[in-house]
């Protein structure tokens, strides 16, 4: 199942992509664990995924770190819940492949305190909605439910995809993309159904 197949990945390092629906922003989203990442990640993410590289988290991480809204009213199209961005005390200019995975790990690591943060910076943390995909069909939440589905820590690391042309990549130039690096993809809406299954299954 395509589902399975990309838990298994993540659980290797490994990214997936994950599309939302046509009718949503219909966009594949670069998807990795933190607990897992590498360097290659990001540099990869920066490189042939060319979007935003931002860092969803659980809403308990969130408040751990005093990780407060961008904006008081957020008017985003789909309400995505940035934080103040945020570089780790350690890092230098903040914006190198490593000073980005620093900041990123160091967000899972329970001894860090908001003041190991400085703000603002080249991390861009999004809270999860609570409800996973269920409650709010984003790149975001599928992020989380996975890193929930693999017993990792709800820390992720998610890149939208773009062209060379700067087109963000939808469809069969998506399939080529996802093809020409050996990448599995899922949707949002198959998260979803796993997760509504699974649920039943176990009598929740």
């Amino acid at each position: 199942m395509t589902i399975e197949a990309a838990i298994n990945d993540l659980k290797q390092g490994k990214m997936i992509i994950v599309t939302d629906d046509i009718g949503r922003e219909n966009e594949g989203d670069l998807v990795a664990l933190a607990e897992f990442a590498t360097t290659d990640t990001i540099a990869f993410m920066a490189k042939e995924g060319r979007g935003l590289i931002c860092t969803p988290v659980s809403a308990q991480i969130a408040h751990h770190l005093n990780l407060h809204p961008m904006v008081e009213k957020n008017t985003d199209n789909h309400g995505t819940a940035f934080t103040v961005s945020i570089d780790h005390i350690n890092t230098t200019t903040g914006i190198s492949a490593a000073d980005r995975l620093l900041t990123i790990q160091a967000l899972m690591q329970p001894h860090n305190a908001a003041d190991h943060f400085r703000r603002p910076g080249h991390v861009f943390p999004l809270i999860a909605n609570a409800g996973g995909v269920a409650a709010r069909a984003g790149h975001t939440e599928a992020a989380i439910d996975f890193a929930k589905l693999c017993k990792a820590q709800e820390v992720a690391i998610i890149c939208e995809i773009m062209g060379d042309d700067g087109i963000m990549l939808a469809g069969d130039s998506l399939a080529l993309y996802a093809q020409s690096h050996n990448l599995t993809t899922v949707t949002i809406i198959e998260l979803t159904a796993f997760l509504t299954i699974t649920k039943i299954e176990m009598g929740k």
